[in-house]
């Protein structure tokens, strides 16, 4: 795969100009495109192994971590996408990359931003569940909507599939380029809306909902940069006439959609993670006296994870149940109480029998 000016990256420049569309030929740009986005994603990768490692610590748990995890291979397979579909490579060399449908319909939309949109919109829907519906999410909730998501994005790709080339996407060779119809991308780009506006009215809802770790900013945030994100690749797809001829709209689009993402996740998942390698103990324990004092226990399932699961872990020493220890510290003041008590009253006892021997 070259990123050097040859002659065929020449031809195709000149055929295009007498197509009428200024193209930009493939370079070390695109390389630098993607050998920057490709390790930025392997650096992620290990943080991710150590959060699922991690996953039971509470501040950790809390977050949902297999769909903070299931969202970061989703941007990975949508970066593969946007490279194989934006003009970043040649797709000539190779029958896989040929395959516009599986590059463009399951890599780049069902399984890239529709499954990042839909992930994204599921854990919105967890928060508005436990924090303004009261319920617990949990179970078959979970299993429903889950399921319900997952099902929704293989029934799109699949329908999108058997659909003709000529009406979703297809393969150029005289541009060596897949290309979408445009009622295609128009129909693709309603669905994402509208999850998108499901999401904005959980958000909206939730607007006064009390929180206790600033999930106000991680939603907002979060939800303004992956707004940015949908509004860029619209005006993209339906506005600017064949954007991957553009060497500046597809940089721009690749960085927006896979910076802008990681920097998404990375609002959501930065404070407990920093805290959970740095400050392990001391944030568990200001996690769990805020929730104490706010008495929020139960939204954030803190009870069931302590009582059940969660154990202080000390460095160099074997785990400590928190509640166990609580309950014997409460156990030995009772009995400390009860034998001061017991002595009290012998001591009494005593000094009555000496007091009436010293009158005798």
């Amino acid at each position: 795969m070259s990123f050097e000016l040859t002659s065929n990256e020449v031809s195709r420049v000149e055929i295009a100009e007498f197509l009428g569309i200024r193209l930009d030929p493939i370079g070390h740009v695109d390389l630098s495109t993607i050998v920057i986005l490709s390790t930025m994603y392997a650096i992620e990768f290990v943080a991710l192994c150590y959060q699922l490692y991690h996953r039971n610590y509470p501040p950790l748990k809390v977050k949902n971590v297999p769909i903070m995890f299931s969202l970061y291979f989703g941007a990975v397979i949508w970066m593969l996408g946007d490279i194989f579909t934006s003009g970043l490579v040649h797709l000539a060399g190779s029958p896989v990359l040929r395959a516009c449908r599986f590059t463009l319909i399951w890599c780049r939309i069902s399984l890239g931003a529709y499954y990042v949109t839909s992930l994204f919109a599921l854990r919105t829907y967890a928060l508005y569940h436990v924090f303004y519906l009261g319920k617990a999410f949990t179970g078959r909730v979970v299993y429903l909507c889950f399921g319900t998501t997952i099902g929704s994005i293989f029934l799109f790709g699949i329908i999108s599939t058997l659909v003709p080339g000529h009406m979703t996407v297809y393969y150029e060779d005289i541009m060596d380029m897949c290309y979408a119809n445009h009622n295609y991308i128009t129909a693709v780009l309603v669905v994402i809306w509208v999850v998108w506006g499901l999401i904005a009215w959980m958000t909206w809802t939730m607007r006064y909902v009390s929180f206790c770790f600033s999930e106000h900013v991680e939603i907002l945030s979060s939800f303004s940069i992956l707004f940015t994100i949908i509004i860029l690749n619209t005006v993209c797809l339906l506005v600017i006439t064949v954007y991957p001829a553009s060497l500046v709209w597809r940089t721009i689009l690749l960085y927006i959609n896979h910076v802008g993402a990681s920097v998404g996740y990375w609002v959501v998942m930065w404070v407990p993670t920093y805290n959970c390698m740095f400050h392990r103990e001391e944030y568990l324990r200001y996690w769990v006296d805020t929730l104490k004092e706010v008495d929020m226990e139960r939204q954030y399932e803190y009870s069931s994870l302590n009582r059940e699961e969660t154990t202080v872990l000390i460095e160099g020493m074997a785990p400590i149940d928190v509640y166990s220890t609580v309950e014997t510290q409460i156990s030995d003041l009772e009995s400390f109480e009860q034998s001061r008590t017991r002595t009290s009253t012998t001591l009494e006892s005593q000094s009555k029998v000496y007091e009436t021997t010293k009158s005798a």
